[in-house]
């Protein structure tokens, strides 16, 4: 059975959160500091550093003698390197050792966003702040939907409000998997829109050995198509298939080759052959 390639696609990205590879904070496991949260910092040898602190709204704290450090929306690891080599660069502790603790979570929520079309679980979700149950990223967000559907596309759309514009961004999950291409794993906003169409389709009739309605796969040729198929029978010929194709100017009939590229909603037909 050939495996669904977004499925394919889920499953290696899902594995990759696991294992947490990557520096990418959109696409780490790793939890983020973020406004709200109390954090204890420590720094080795050096006792008079250490300190207990809210990250304020624009993701800054006050640090003894470095004064305002911004380490909002970074891990706990990224925001140690940031203090260690403030103090190393002011000359004021070098090769710090620098230790986050997170004391408490903020409880404030960042939003939701929304998706809609072919996942398991359409509906709102919690744009996360640090909650357990709330999304930051487009696979935090399928992941927590329950995954597509096995009539889904291969690609979606996140439409986001820009000012007084709106834009819609597509996002390719095939090229995404085949080029390992993790920063289309793109960091959600609030009010996001994420729909997920339908798959694309052709169809195929007559004389082959299982007739019907298939999804359209990239760059498919109608001879990629006969085989899904399952072939042509013993009463039809290759050189006998019609392509119905559907224009601005309505349906049209037409001889097809085998190297042919099909477009969505292709019917083609088998004739019978004639001896």
């Amino acid at each position: 059975m050939k495996t669904h390639p977004i499925r394919l696609f889920l499953s290696i990205l899902f594995a990759t959160i696991v294992l947490n590879i990557g520096s990418n904070h959109a696409f780490s496991a790793t939890p983020l500091l973020m406004p709200g949260d109390i954090v204890k910092i420590t720094v080795y040898g050096h006792s008079d550093l250490s300190t207990e602190v809210s990250i304020a709204e624009n993701g800054a704290i006050k640090f003894p003698l470095l004064g305002e450090v911004y380490i909002g929306e970074l891990t706990a690891l990224q925001a140690e390197n940031v203090i260690a080599n403030s103090l190393g660069d002011g000359g004021f502790v070098k090769n710090a050792s620098v230790n986050i603790f997170i004391e408490q979570r903020s409880e404030s929520l960042g939003g939701s966003v929304t998706v809609l079309g072919q996942v398991t679980r359409s509906g709102q979700y919690s744009l996360r702040i640090n909650s357990g149950t709330g999304v930051l990223s487009l696979i935090d967000l399928l992941a927590t939907a329950g995954g597509i559907s096995n009539d889904s596309a291969d690609h979606l759309f996140i439409v986001r409000q820009q000012g007084d514009k709106q834009q819609k961004i597509r996002v390719d999950l095939v090229q995404l998997l085949r080029n390992g291409d993790i920063e289309a794993n793109l960091l959600l906003s609030d009010n996001d829109i994420i729909l997920v169409p339908e798959m694309d389709v052709f169809y195929v009739y007559g004389e082959v050995h299982r007739p019907g309605r298939y999804r359209l796969e990239r760059n498919m040729t109608v001879m990629q198509a006969l085989s899904v198929a399952s072939g042509v029978t013993d009463q039809g010929s290759e050189k006998s298939v019609i392509l119905n194709r559907r224009g601005n100017d309505g349906l049209k009939s037409q001889s097809s080759e085998l190297s042919d590229e099909l477009q969505p909603d292709d019917v083609i037909y088998v004739k019978s052959s004639f001896f």
